[in-house]
């Protein structure tokens, strides 16, 4: 069990965390894995209002779990996405309000924690919390990204803002996904208290690192590593298309690998005969797969077409690569927090463009350096102790909550 700091606490509060999905499912954020890493189950319950096919077998936990699920029909994706909105914004939510206080009366919480984000911030609008609830609210995502506002509605999406910052305002303490969400939860809620939470490093991944050998990939081949969800198509496939044609003026054969388990292999662009796609593996088996890789690739919006999701929203898959000691070489607009930290942090190179010739100059110029892992391996490190440290964030989290 991997605590928080080295004298272990005695007293932990009986949390219950409000989410769209159960602890098992794949859409959890690996960010909710690591921050309740070590978290005594039994103190730890767990309130969700969507199911998903999607399920594994987290080292996450909870003692109780109460679901109050939107019916899946009801759902807004590409049909009928109005009507459907207005059914759960005006019947669903109020009849989950009602369904999550008498959790809170069940559980009986020392802290209810709220991840805002789509349908659970009206449900969390209709609650009524007990008088005196100690509440955390985290906010990683906005609610008005290209991507909610196609699937509910741009003035929907603005008054799930509105809510989410009103209950920021008003929660006892609130934390964001990166430096700059907790700028902007600074600027709109005027509090000057959110602490900063992503993914880093544990402390075996920072000894790891700190211990390991000249680079040791292999050196025919360079393995190029993409993880999670990807996050703008359209910037992907500018960016796959430059690797592909610069593959050939390279001495070394060129892997393109997928962690994650999105079933990119049945997508058009997907070539198996230098692409592959791993299935799921547990948080430290997928760190030692990445090892073995000599670059992790970030794709975020380039031509700041969704800036409310690529200013402040930070891409967990950083922390993810880096833990692993593999250098990043991220994709995306100049006011990106992806190109924030890169700009802060020597974690790899990191490109605006846009332009074709200069993609594939972008491509060449950093998979013709040598050893890339040792050459940021100091960087790296010195990056892990500040930004990246997991155990840190984790133990100024929990805190918050009353940790003893």
């Amino acid at each position: 069990m991997n605590l928080p700091s080295a004298a272990a606490p005695t007293h932990f509060p009986r949390i219950l965390f409000i989410h769209d999905y159960r602890p098992e499912a794949r859409a959890l954020m690996d960010l909710l894995r690591q921050l309740l890493l070590g978290y005594p189950t039994e103190k730890l319950h767990w309130w969700y209002c969507r199911e998903t096919p999607l399920y594994e077998q987290p080292d996450l936990r909870a003692a109780s779990l109460h679901g109050c699920c939107l019916p899946e029909k009801l759902v807004p994706h590409q049909r009928w996405t109005e009507p459907k909105s207005l059914i759960l914004e005006n019947f669903w939510a109020p009849r989950a309000a009602r369904h999550l206080e008498r959790t809170i009366a069940a559980v009986q919480p020392d802290v209810i924690w709220l991840l805002l984000f789509g349908w659970t911030i009206p449900v969390v609008e209709r609650t009524r919390f007990p008088k005196g609830a100690r509440v955390h609210a985290s906010l990683c995502d906005m609610p008005d990204t290209n991507g909610m506002k196609r699937v509910i509605g741009a003035p929907r999406c603005q008054r799930f803002l509105a809510t989410a910052i009103r209950i920021l305002t008003q929660a006892e303490s609130c934390s964001g996904g990166g430096h700059g969400m907790v700028a902007e939860i600074s600027r709109l809620a005027q509090r000057k208290d959110g602490l900063v939470v992503h993914s880093g490093f544990e402390p075996h991944h920072l000894a790891a690192l700190e211990n390991a050998p000249a680079d040791s990939t292999d050196a025919g081949t360079i393995r190029i590593a993409y993880v999670g969800t990807i996050i703008s198509e359209k910037d992907f496939l500018a960016m796959l298309a430059a690797l592909k044609k610069v593959r050939a003026q390279l001495p070394q054969k060129v892997v393109l690998e997928f962690f994650g388990g999105r079933n990119y292999r049945s997508r058009a662009w997907f070539e198996p005969d230098w692409m592959t796609e791993h299935g799921m593996f547990t948080d430290e088996g997928l760190v030692a797969a990445l090892r073995r890789c000599a670059w992790g690739v970030v794709v975020m919006d380039s031509c700041g077409e969704d800036l409310q999701y690529s200013r402040f929203s930070f891409p967990n898959k950083v922390g993810t690569c880096l833990s692993a000691g593999v250098p990043v070489l991220g994709f995306g607009h100049p006011t990106s927090s992806l190109a924030h930290i890169m700009q802060a942090h020597r974690l790899g190179r990191f490109t605006p463009a846009t332009a074709s010739a200069d993609l594939e100059n972008f491509w060449l110029e950093s998979l013709r350096l040598p050893s890339p892992r040792t050459l940021f391996r100091d960087d790296i490190l010195r990056c892990a102790q500040t930004e990246f440290n997991a155990a840190e964030m984790r133990a100024k989290l929990w805190q918050l909550w009353g940790v003893k």
